[in-house]
């Protein structure tokens, strides 16, 4: 083993639970899918989510093919490096980067608001500033953090267990009951799939298969990478795909298809609970209650994993202090880069709490942050499978994987560039904290590009290494 190697024994599905978990499937039940139906598509929204689902599996394909030439960890940072150059690639670092520790940021808020929530509605305790559950979840997550990533994909799924029964739950309450009016097909139908903001539920619905490409960073650390990686992204996108699209279609039928929109309309908030508890029953909607703090939970901690394993790359490659590059002796995890991420975590949600930012707005800002940062990402990543496929001389040319690539990218470019325009729809954020967000994103990755250049013409050894050659 290398000094700047992981290891770690995840089989398939505790890969693919790992990774959904960063999803947070009832956070997005809960706050997401009614936001979709409201703002995009309407009744079309399970189908849109469908769609999505096709164009990630169209660009996993690329991804796949690629990851298994080059077997290499690094995710996004190493396959840019290798598609685009090392310029582009440490540009696409500090994206991945700074996405990744976005999401972490607002998980933390979320996780906040939804303990505080739980423990008053539920418990009848105390009102508690959302910053004392966040530093109780921070302190968990940097225990869980310097231990084996087979450790925490133990706890992962176990709460995405929950979660996921919870959901099934629901959605066979739904169908079984015959929901508001009979069920019903008209998500499907063309004139439903095509009403609305098109573009926004495909902005939305993008943002639903975020982390999929997680499974190849943690590509040291699972049994039998070869098969284990591609069994593990067809089934993250699988799995993310019919669960948000059906329940999508459920909760719309729960209502019914002529009233869901007033519904949401007029009751954003608490639209997926009250069918849950008018379905499933008091005790599935306390559940769900207990299961938005979990979940939340569930995501502070995927969001950490993978954001640590970005700043361990970054550290075995020289960008970053060497030392938080080097793995524990005994646990084999990324410990110094995990304890790291763990202080910086700190000061920054201090620095919010100190600026007395309303944790509601800091989530919502942070959590659109992100959803552009990761389009950014997508746009960056199948141009590079797509030229690097195409060039490929060692193995020869993957003409298959390399097209469907290229069709993921033209798509993500319009996705990207829907995401500029309606970055307030994503975040809330109007006027000039609009451009200051929109501007830090592609400042980032232009500082990457940038610092790319200074150490090629000053640390040539460094830069030699960029994107884990």
């Amino acid at each position: 083993m290398s000094a700047a190697s992981l290891r770690g024994n995840m089989g398939p599905l505790e890969l693919i639970f790992t990774v959904v978990a960063y999803n947070g499937p009832v956070v997005v039940f809960l706050g997401f899918i009614p936001v979709s139906v409201l703002l995009g598509n309407g009744v079309g929204t399970p189908a849109a989510f469908l769609f999505c689902g096709v164009i990630v599996t169209m660009l996993a394909v690329g991804l796949l093919t690629m990851s298994a030439r080059l077997r290499k960890p690094g995710g996004f940072y190493a396959l840019i490096t290798a598609g685009l150059g090392r310029v582009a690639g440490l540009g696409s670092g500090f994206a991945a980067l700074t996405c990744y520790f976005v999401a972490l940021l607002s998980a933390y808020a979320l996780g906040g608001i939804a303990l505080n929530a739980a423990i008053v509605e539920l418990f009848h305790g105390p009102q508690a500033p959302w910053w004392l559950w966040a530093g109780l979840m921070l302190v968990v997550t940097t225990v869980l953090g310097h231990f084996n990533i087979s450790f925490s994909s133990r706890v992962l799924t176990v709460f995405l267990a929950c979660e996921l029964l919870l959901m099934i739950a629901y959605d066979i309450s739904v169908l079984a009951k015959g929901g508001a009016h009979g069920i019903g097909f008209d998500s499907f139908a063309p004139h439903q799939v095509f009403s609305g903001s098109i573009s926004i539920a495909f902005l939305f619905g993008m943002g639903l298969f975020g982390g999929f490409e997680a499974t190849v960073i943690f590509r040291d650390e699972v049994r039998n990478p070869e098969r284990t990686i591609p069994f593990a992204t067809y089934g993250v996108v699988a799995l993310l795909a019919v669960t948000y699209a059906v329940t999508a279609w459920c909760f719309i039928n729960s209502y019914g298809a002529a009233a869901v929109m007033d519904v949401v309309s007029k009751n954003l908030v608490s639209a997926s609970t009250d069918s849950i508890q008018q379905y499933t029953g008091q005790f599935a909607y306390d559940a769900a209650t207990i299961m938005l703090f979990t979940s939340s939970f569930a995501l502070v901690l995927a969001a950490h994993n993978i954001t640590a394993r970005y700043v361990f790359n970054l550290g075995a490659d020289g960008i970053l202090p060497r030392s938080l590059g080097r793995p524990h002796e005994r646990h084999v995890s990324p410990h110094r880069a995990s304890f790291a991420l763990s202080v910086t975590t700190l000061l920054v949600l201090g620095v919010f709490v100190i600026g007395n930012v309303s944790e509601d707005a800091l989530y919502a800002r942070l959590a659109g942050l992100y959803s552009y940062a990761f389009v950014i990402l997508l746009v960056l990543v199948s141009l590079a499978i797509g030229v690097y496929l195409l060039r490929d001389r060692v193995h020869g040319k993957a003409v298959g994987p390399a097209v469907a690539s290229l069709v993921a990218f033209a798509v993500l470019c319009v996705t990207l560039v829907l995401g500029t325009v309606n970055f307030t729809l994503l975040s809330g954020a109007t006027g000039t904290l609009k451009n200051v967000l929109i501007g830090a994103m592609w400042g980032v990755t232009l500082a990457g590009a940038g610092w790319a250049f200074h150490l090629k013409r000053n640390r040539p050894d460094v830069y030699s290494s960029i994107g884990r050659q």
